[in-house]
């Protein structure tokens, strides 16, 4: 009874903080290096490794994303690049390892920046009265690549706009380089299935260093919260809030990053569902979905708000697919009969 009650006030803590993430959202600012989401509660996988198998049954999800559509990132010789970002993710429970197996692909273009990320996931789930408990570690592997050849330093244009040679001994290599990164995650995640989840992350905990691109990764706290209630008066509905909250580690100078994304959803019959995100200094987003035969299909259009890069351009548009299915384990014949004949 006393872990119990330990836990009913653990879990209404919680739904007090992701009220609370939604109340202080207005008054924080963020940058970050990883990628960024708007369904991001269908993309938990992403931001926490302790999430890996905690559907119960194996699942493939896919997102494509076109960042700040209309706004062209275009290099030296006029060819138009505009951000877009791919994540590929599977995810499975293995009872055996006591919890579950997960790996994502990433693949995110930002003009002349290529990245490629690789992680693999396991969470170890403990089962809890009320709900489950998992720890998770992650490896993370990026290929990063700059194309120095297309950059155009501000020494290089004269008045009459030419283009002459630059002092800076980056850009005097004129050939794209890039460079493998090894690094590590960890999450904990807490659920009560169909209820409510919450989850704290972190990323790139190591800070690994790209000597050859002049880079160092920033290490990165996720905080993922949501709820799941069904409306007594109307039970074919249900409202899904959620919030997720991105940090990252203070720089030179002491400054922290912050970025809150606070999301309403309705759901109908478990098939449909559409509502709103709001995203600080950035963004609002509308998003809206169906489900059907096992699938998931879902759909995001972020209207540019506050951010003054994303109002140059006419929205970011988002879009995810995912398939969960499970195996069922037949049960085995017989080897041997038993006759009940009797002499």
């Amino acid at each position: 009874m006393y872990k119990r009650n330990i836990l009913c006030l653990l879990e209404k803590t919680a739904k007090l903080c992701l009220f609370g993430l939604i109340v202080v959202m207005p008054f924080v600012g963020f940058s970050q290096q990883e990628p960024q989401f708007t369904q991001y509660m269908f993309n938990r996988l992403s931001y926490n490794p302790a999430y890996a198998g905690s559907n119960g049954a194996i699942c493939l999800t896919a997102f494509n994303r076109n960042q700040w559509m209309g706004l062209k990132l275009n290099d030296i010789k006029g060819n138009p690049s505009t951000p877009t970002t791919f994540n590929a993710s599977i995810d499975l429970p293995v009872s055996f390892l006591h919890g579950g197996l997960g790996a994502t692909v990433i693949s995110e273009n930002i003009g002349y920046w290529n990245q490629v990320f690789l992680k693999l996931d396991y969470a170890y789930r403990f089962e809890l009265p009320t709900g489950n408990l998992a720890l998770g570690l992650e490896a993370q592997m990026f290929n990063s690549s700059i194309d120095f050849a297309n950059l155009v330093a501000s020494d290089q244009i004269d008045e009459l706009d030419r283009i002459g040679a630059t002092k800076d001994p980056i850009l005097r290599d004129a050939s794209q380089q890039n460079d493998f990164l090894f690094d590590l995650g960890f999450g904990i995640y807490y659920q009560v299935p169909g209820k409510f989840y919450a989850g704290l992350s972190s990323s790139k905990l190591m800070e690994t260093e790209s000597k050859k691109l002049k880079w160092a990764d920033q290490r990165h706290y996720y905080i993922l919260a949501g709820y799941e209630w069904t409306i007594p008066a109307y039970p074919s509905f249900r409202v899904l809030p959620s919030a997720l909250v991105k940090l990252v580690e203070p720089d030179e100078i002491g400054f922290i990053n912050y970025q809150i994304d606070a999301t309403a959803l309705l759901e109908y019959n478990y098939m449909f569902w559409g509502g709103l995100n709001y995203r600080i200094d950035d963004a609002i987003s509308v998003l809206g979905g169906l489900s059907i035969a096992g699938f998931k299909l879902g759909l995001a259009y972020d209207i540019p708000a506050t951010s003054k890069i994303a109002r140059k351009s006419y929205g970011s548009f988002e879009l995810f697919l995912r398939y969960c299915f499970k195996i069922e384990n037949q049960p085995k014949p017989p080897t041997s009969y038993r006759n009940t004949r009797r002499n």
